[in-house]
């Protein structure tokens, strides 16, 4: 026999009901997110490779390793950074003999 009666079996229905459309609706809001930073971030790798804003590129080196967290995140990106950096420094170099 249960403790629950028809009434409070629908009602615990509808708010199991309610819980998943909030959950649905954070899992939409999430992958909108998501999709924001990834075309951020082509944005700023599109204006890192075609060195379109000035000081971008040495900002980039100076802080990036910096505003990661984990050390898995920094592992893979130490790769890029100093190939930023590299780069940086051939591009200062020929502006210097200019």
């Amino acid at each position: 026999m249960s403790l629950l009666s028809g009434n409070d079996l629908k009602e615990q229905q509808k708010i199991n009901e309610l819980e998943l459309k909030i959950n649905r609706e954070k899992q939409k809001l999430d992958k909108k997110l998501t999709r924001q930073k990834i075309l951020l971030g082509a944005f700023l790798v599109d204006a890192l490779e075609k060195g379109s804003v000035d000081g971008l590129k040495q900002y980039t080196a100076d802080n990036l390793l910096n505003f990661l967290t984990r050390q898995t995140d920094k592992d893979l990106m130490v790769d890029l950074v100093k190939s930023i950096k590299s780069e940086f420094n051939t591009e200062s170099h020929k502006n210097k003999a200019d």
